[in-house]
């Protein structure tokens, strides 16, 4: 039973690691399966709205609360059989005061990524802020949104996230999750949010105000406890950090999506949703500047902290085709699948594995060596329609030619990478008459190498172990080849005189 077991395993990853194209790179799987209305976690959501702003989600302070449970819907690849998969949570826009999970972007984006095989999540996060109220007779005559306010609603929605992630590590094997590999996308609001799950990280970084009454509490105050609550990394769609001093010294993956005539997050630095602010006598709205993409990419390159960054000139806010989250009538424009593409190669460059291989070569036997970040899954293709899934083959070829040896290696996510090697083989002809009548000396050799065993003129090539010429003589009159530009290495030195070629092998040292 126990063989059984590993040869259909190994029936699974040969088909995963050979479908073209490779698994996260593009779709593979047809549809995608969604958990709808997910609870993570429950937590107090202001309620307490001021009647005259009621459909901009504005409360009369933080006092009244409610409680109620935060939900995400979770998309997975439909009839998928891996269970360790790296997860795409997608926060939405809306400025912490509208938006949902349901918002049309992040919908296409968890289907489209979870058809390519990650698992995704779109994520709901608690909305609204508390204002400082003024009343004549009983009546709110005047609402102040302060810098207070709005940050103190970012950081509900920071705890929200991090609840979330500490939701789907608890629940990693009913999900077929992968707990390093939790990544954070943000858009407008759900962007800040992620930076300040990135960035804001230990109490010392979290302002007084959050802890006066009433309380907010620490970082992990909600949901699930006794896990770590941070992304792997991050991408932040047209947002903003409160203060760029928050990122210290850290270095994981962030990339940058800004538009840099962007009016409502500012691309450098302003203050956000102000284009926004309803003319309305009652609200008075004075919060900080936030700095956006520009500063942060600048404070990043300052740290010497490696990450990506994809500026538009003269684009705006959410500038691949919706307007706070949600698709006009024509749906997405061009900037959608540029976007989606370049979150999907930053991502998979986090994780995927680097192949490549070395090898050795006596006349038509050759030894690999696999000198891979991963041998988790390894296949072989040698170039004559033979493969092996040995992590250090030795092949044997059976007729002359120049092949083209691929290595493909797969990590336990099944993400694979490709590499490609020449390899020169000689005719047989060339282990016959010649075979013991020419020789080369000495060997190894340093400078100059000679050759015995055959008469002049003759033509001479020198190939590297990838099969690249690196010394040429037509018709060489000399029986002492210069070989002293050559780096110290093995190579292939070949003799060829009247349509037979002679194959001899010599280590250069320095």
């Amino acid at each position: 039973m126990k063989q059984l077991i590993v040869i259909v395993i190994s029936i699974l990853l040969s088909s995963y690691l050979f479908a073209q194209p490779f698994r996260y790179t593009e779709t593979i799987f047809e549809k995608s399966d969604t958990m709808k209305n997910v609870e993570y976690a429950t937590a107090k959501w202001l309620n307490n709205k001021v009647l005259l702003l009621a459909e901009y989600n504005i409360h009369a302070g933080e006092n009244i609360t409610e409680s109620r449970p935060l939900y995400m819907d979770i998309f997975m690849p439909s009839e998928d059989t891996l269970t360790k998969r790296p997860v795409i949570i997608f926060a939405h826009s809306g400025g912490f005061l509208i938006g949902s999970n349901q918002n049309d972007d992040m919908i296409a984006f968890c289907d489209s990524f979870a058809r390519r095989g990650f698992v995704t999540a779109t994520l709901s996060y608690r909305l609204g802020m508390g204002a400082d109220i003024s009343y004549f007779l009983g009546f709110p005559v005047k609402a102040t949104l302060s810098d207070k306010n709005a940050a103190r609603a970012g950081y509900r929605a920071t705890q929200d996230s991090r609840a979330a992630i500490r939701f789907l590590k608890h629940n990693a094997e009913n999900y077929g999750i992968d707990t390093t590999k939790i990544y954070l996308v943000g858009s407008s609001a759900g962007a800040f949010m992620a930076l300040h799950n990135m960035y804001m990280n230990n109490g010392s970084e979290i302002p007084d105000f959050v802890l006066e009454n009433p309380s907010l509490g620490n970082l992990d105050t909600v949901g699930i406890q006794g896990y770590g609550g941070k992304a792997n990394a991050i991408v932040s769609m047209w947002g903003a950090l409160e203060k760029p001093e928050l990122i210290e010294d850290e270095k994981s993956p962030v990339f940058l999506i800004h538009g840099e005539n962007d009016d409502i997050v500012y691309f450098k630095k302003g203050m956000p949703l102000e284009s926004l602010v309803p003319d309305l006598d009652i609200l008075e709205f004075s919060i900080s500047e936030t700095y956006g993409s520009y500063c942060i990419d600048t404070a990043l390159n300052n740290r010497q902290v490696l990450h990506e960054t994809y500026f538009v000139p003269d684009k705006k806010h959410e500038f691949y085709g919706v307007a706070t989250g949600m698709f006009g009538d024509d749906g997405p424009n061009e900037y959608w699948d540029t976007i989606q593409n370049k979150i999907g190669d930053f991502l998979l460059d986090i994780f995927q594995p680097t192949t490549n291989f070395n090898l050795q070569q006596n006349s038509m036997i050759v030894n690999f060596t696999n000198s891979s970040s991963t041998n988790y899954y390894t296949k072989w293709d040698f170039g004559d329609n033979s493969t092996s899934e040995e992590t250090n083959p030795t092949h044997t070829y059976n007729f002359a030619g120049n092949y083209k040896v691929k290595l493909t290696t797969c990590n336990r996510n099944m993400a694979c990478d490709t590499f490609t090697k020449s390899v020169v083989i000689a005719p047989v002809s060339v282990y016959a008459d010649w075979q013991n009548s020419v020789r080369i000396y000495p060997n190894p050799v340093s400078n100059l190498i000679n050759i015995e065993g055959v008469t002049q003129p003759y033509n001479v090539t020198i190939y590297d172990l990838s099969g690249r010429a690196k010394i040429i003589l037509k018709n060489n009159n000399k029986n002492i080849i210069a070989v002293n530009s050559l780096k110290q290495g093995f190579y292939i030195l070949v003799v060829e005189k009247n349509d037979i070629k002679i194959y001899r092998k010599f280590f250069k040292q320095n």
